[in-house]
C-alpha cells in the first residue's frame, strides 16, 4: 500500500474547500496509509491560526483544537526523532522530510515549491496534490483490473 505524509497546506485546503485537492485527498485515506509528527501537527496548528487563514476556516480555537486532536487520533505518527536539514531554502519544511523518512513513505504531498523543486529525496517522491490524486487512480485501477 502506498505511504503518505502530506504537508500542512494540504491540510489547511483540506479544511478550507472541502472539495479541492486536499479535500479530495484525505477523503480518499483508506486507500493509502498516512503518516504525520507531532512537529507536523504543531505546524498546522500555528498555520490555522494565521489571521489570513482564520478568515478562510471561520473556525473557532476550540475548533482548531477538536480538528487536529481528529487527525491525531486518526493518522499514523512517527516518532519525531529524526532531524534532517534538507530544504535549505525553507528549513520549516524539514519536518515534512524528516517524518516521510521515519515512516518509510513512498510521497510527500505538497504544493509547497521548495518541497516541490526537490522531486525526491532519496526513494521519496516528491508530487503535487493533483498529481498525487493521479497515482491513487492509476493504483485503483491497477487493483480492479
Amino acid at each position: 500500500m502506498i505511504r503518505a505524509v502530506p504537508d500542512v497546506n494540504l491540510y489547511v485546503s483540506a479544511v478550507i474547500r472541502k472539495t479541492g485537492y486536499g479535500g479530495q485527498i484525505l477523503a480518499r485515506a483508506r486507500e493509502f496509509l498516512v503518516f504525520t509528527s507531532e512537529a507536523i501537527l504543531a505546524d498546522l496548528f500555528r498555520v490555522m491560526h494565521y489571521d489570513h487563514v482564520r478568515r478562510l476556516h471561520k473556525m473557532s480555537d476550540e475548533k482548531i483544537i477538536e480538528h487536529i486532536d481528529l487527525l491525531r487520533s486518526r493518522i499514523r505518527r512517527t516518532p519525531g526523532r529524526l532531524r534532517v536539514e534538507i530544504v535549505h531554502a525553507d528549513p520549516d519544511d524539514d519536518i515534512i522530510v524528516a517524518c516521510a523518512l521515519e515512516a518509510a513513505a513512498d510521497y510527500i504531498v505538497s504544493r509547497d515549491h521548495h518541497l516541490l523543486d526537490l522531486k525526491h529525496y532519496h526513494s521519496i517522491q516528491i508530487v503535487s496534490p493533483k498529481a498525487f490524486l493521479e497515482i491513487l487512480d492509476r493504483e485503483k485501477s491497477l487493483r480492479l483490473n
